[in-house]
């Protein structure tokens, strides 16, 4: 009785050793989340603009080299289902007051792999360029979301990227 039970422990035990948790994230999605801040502009009680922006240089490297610039993701989601964010008095900045140089609004269509798949339903969605920026900025890149009659608040993405065992 005794040695059933041990080798089905046993047996357990090395079949937990073998797997992964399915709910655990790979690496590539483990980056794609760390690279993602939400903000939010709130008034009188009411959202006025969700914004879920992804720095696409800290997600991949590879593909996104810092080399071609600060490139952003926007998912973005206005309140009473208005459109055209830049367009409807919002403004996006780096914390040293630099614009964007190049706004793309994208279509559900054109988005891919994890962008894709964690894209919101009822979002419009935005490929944001801004110019490289020097080591100590990016190490510490913050965006700044503003609007005249909604004010402002900040998305911060400088972190330390957690080191696989």
């Amino acid at each position: 009785m005794l040695r059933g039970v041990l080798f089905v422990v046993v047996l357990l035990l090395a079949g937990c050793a073998t797997q992964q948790s399915l709910l655990a994230p790979k690496q590539l999605e483990e980056s794609y989340i760390q690279a993602t801040r939400k903000t939010e502009l709130i008034t009188k009680d009411s959202t006025q603009v969700v914004v879920i922006a992804t720095h696409l240089n800290a997600y991949n490297a590879e593909k996104y080299p810092r080399e071609e610039g600060e490139i952003f993701f926007l998912d973005i989601y206005e309140a009473n289902g208005r459109k055209n964010f830049f367009e409807n008095g919002y403004e996006l900045t780096l914390e040293n007051g630099m614009k964007p140089l190049k706004v793309t609004k994208l279509k559900k269509e054109d988005l891919v792999g994890l962008m894709r798949e964690n894209a919101t339903q009822w979002g419009e969605y935005y490929w944001v360029e801004f110019p490289r920026q020097n080591k100590r900025t990016q190490e510490r890149i913050t965006l700044i979301l503003s609007h005249k009659d909604f004010g402002k608040n900040t998305l911060q993405f400088g972190f330390r990227k957690i080191k696989r065992l």
